[in-house]
């Protein structure tokens, strides 16, 4: 009997271990087709986008549930299929995939979009435990995204009854993060709805929808018992915009006198010139005033750097080294401490400026004037006869400052070509650019999930992901063809970058695309002009907008005027026939060639004749004779001008590094 017994034992431990390999092999036989049998899986997703795209969302789920789960695409058919069920208003299935989702999906694009949409599914099913348990999961995990900022308002919603305290703090978290948001006119609403008291911070943020929206009325009415440096600087630009101008004048002082941590130093700087501007008397003794009477610490750089404008050159200095030696810290501080050095290399003054170089450089980066410092720090070294020292400053400049103009002349300085005249023979533009996996990589920090959602074609997913990153969001739009708010979007988001990305990144090419190449090829050739130069015009003059106009009449995408256009010698233009692309690059790059003929080849005087005029360029050039091209440059009297030169180099040596051979 126990030889029995123990033989049985022994055949089921068998059996078991039979049973065991043969679930593993099924297991990792289906895990073998599922994960390489990528093909199917995309004819799929591919067919049941096409249903989706249809609105046809009971076939589009049909497709998407059949890709195995062991599939690399299976998470993202799965946020489609709840997607579907959403669409359907099966509220019951969407719940239970985005719970999916929720739990075993691990990218952090996917999983605030899944918990959000299950907090909403939960509500539907009146499951509102379950729904506050999501949107509350979600504002923890995900305190900066989106989708955290919509829960605060479906929070609002879930407590509006039970705990009306906690649901205003929620509607006026959304309104404070999103003033112009989905949600915000029905957050505003139930605010007025509970009738609770308010604080005076919790009346900006409602003011604030209200000023957004353009109702000043219903701002006024929250503003007018506010009493803090930004209610008083809304309170201003309404009553400005009314006409009202004396009380909007005192409110602007208002703002500078009680400015604090909680204004922007932008906004600061924005007050002393409304204040100014808006003073019956003349700015300079509306600037002495200010000085005079507020002592704000907050308000004093921005005071300081105003009244400087208007003062004698030393005294204007003097004002400048206060600010940055007194307020370090501050908004003005990089820019005063600039000013400073520039007038000590106007006046030869090596020594000096190398000083306040090398304290700016240890001190501040990436302001406004960084570039300019890098280079004119590193052309200090090349007059001391520090040439390998100068040539290694050059290289970093190179290195941090990518986009900037002064990584321009820095490159031909270093290279031993470096002429103010014209540019490099680089020949045509290439005709398009092919997006390479590095680029996907780059683009999506290498997220694999997005990187596959783009290479399915699927752009609304990634748009409804929300993932509010302008570079993804630049690179949507280039696809959609609106390459104008593209580059806008890119180059915004590079400016805004602390570090700069490596210099073959793909965020260069969406903030410098290739945009009307053949045109700009053919009509550089005819006229004999650097095609990459005339591209860099056109995306500083309109941004790639055929339709621009400006408030002085130029149309289209190289800024023309009528009366210009006419005198090209090709015929009689209105306002509406620049408008055209082709005639417009025709006549642009034509009119450069007359203005580069003009001043003897000299491209950059040409470019400075576009923006300025050519009368004002000779001006120019015959009151700093004897200096530098690259000073003559800094010391352009018309800051629109000068900026427009730095921005048109900087693009064409961008798209000189970018596609050139």
């Amino acid at each position: 009997m126990l030889w029995y017994n123990s033989c049985k034992m022994k055949d089921l431990k068998t059996l078991f271990i039979i049973g065991f390999v043969f679930v593993v092999f099924v297991f990792l036989m289906f895990a073998f087709s599922g994960r390489f049998n990528t093909k199917r899986a995309i004819e799929l997703y591919s067919q049941g986008l096409e249903f989706y795209q249809k609105r046809d969302y009971q076939n589009a789920y049909y497709n998407f549930s059949k890709i195995s789960r062991f599939s690399r695409i299976y998470h993202i058919a799965l946020l489609r299929q709840a997607i579907c069920a959403k669409e359907l208003n099966d509220h019951k299935t969407a719940y239970y995939k985005f719970k999916l989702l929720s739990v075993f999906c691990k990218d952090e694009n996917i999983k605030p979009f899944a918990l959000y949409n299950l907090g909403i599914s939960a509500m539907e099913l009146k499951k509102y435990k379950k729904a506050e348990q999501a949107f509350s999961l979600l504002s923890k995990k995900y305190p900066k995204s989106d989708f955290k900022k919509a829960a605060s308002y479906m929070l609002g919603l879930i407590y509006f009854e039970k705990n009306p305290y906690l649901a205003k703090n929620f509607f006026i978290e959304y309104l404070k993060y999103a003033p112009m948001g989905r949600y915000s006119q029905s957050c505003a609403q139930a605010l007025e709805d509970l009738n609770l008291v308010l604080t005076s911070e919790e009346k900006y943020y409602i003011a604030n929808y209200f000023y957004e929206i353009k109702r000043y009325e219903k701002a006024i009415f929250y503003l007018k018992t506010c009493s803090d440096c930004r209610s008083y600087l809304l309170l201003a630009k309404i009553l400005e915009f009314n006409k009202n101008y004396k009380q909007a004048s005192d409110l602007y002082y208002k703002t500078l006198e009680f400015s604090d941590e909680k204004i922007k130093p932008e906004d600061i700087a924005y007050a002393v010139d409304k204040y100014a501007t808006l003073s019956p008397s003349e700015k300079k003794e509306a600037c002495a005033l200010l000085e005079r009477s507020i002592k704000n610490p907050f308000s004093r750089s921005a005071i300081l750097f105003e009244y400087a404008k208007y003062l004698p050159k030393l005294s204007a200095i003097k004002c400048y080294q206060t600010i940055y030696t007194k307020y370090p810290s501050s908004y003005q501080a990089a820019e005063a401490m600039w000013m400073v050095f520039w007038y000590n290399m106007e006046n030869d003054y090596f020594s000096r400026a190398k000083q306040i170089a090398q304290v700016y450089l240890n001190t501040y980066e990436n302001k406004k004037s960084t570039p300019a410092m890098k280079f004119w720090y590193a052309k200090i070294l090349l007059y001391e006869g520090r040439k390998l020292q100068a040539k290694n400053e050059f290289k970093n400049l190179i290195k941090t400052e990518p986009q900037s103009y002064y990584s321009y002349i820095a490159y031909n300085i270093i290279n031993d070509r470096y002429t103010p005249l014209n540019t490099a023979n680089l020949g045509e533009l290439p005709s398009e650019y092919k997006y390479s996996e590095k680029d996907y990589k780059d683009l999506f920090d290498n997220n694999q999930n997005l990187i596959m959602i783009m290479k399915l074609s699927d752009l609304d997913l990634i748009k409804t992901l929300n993932l509010h990153n302008d570079f993804i969001d630049s690179f949507i739009a280039h696809k959609e063809g609106n390459t104008t708010h593209a580059t806008y979007l890119a180059n915004k988001a590079l400016n805004e970058l602390e570090k700069k990305p490596p210099a073959d990144d793909i965020r260069y090419k969406l903030a410098y695309p290739l945009v009307y190449v053949d045109l700009v090829n053919s009509f550089s050739k005819k006229y004999s002009q650097n095609p990459y130069l005339m591209l860099a015009l056109i995306r500083e003059e309109s941004t790639f907008n055929k339709n621009a106009k400006s408030s002085v009449g130029a149309s289209g995408l190289m800024q023309l005027m009528p009366q210009t256009a006419s005198s090209l010698g090709l015929g009689e233009f209105n306002y509406y026939d620049l408008f055209n692309p082709q005639l417009n690059i025709n006549l642009g790059i034509k009119y450069f060639s007359t203005l580069k003929n003009m001043f003897n080849s000299n491209e950059m005087l040409a470019v400075l004749s576009y923006n300025g005029g050519p009368s004002n360029v000779n001006l120019w050039r015959s009151n700093s004779s004897g200096s530098t091209f690259d000073a003559f440059v800094e010391n352009i009297p018309y800051g629109e001008t000068q900026n427009y030169i730095k921005r048109v180099f900087g693009s064409y040596w961008n798209y000189a590094r970018l596609y050139a051979n």
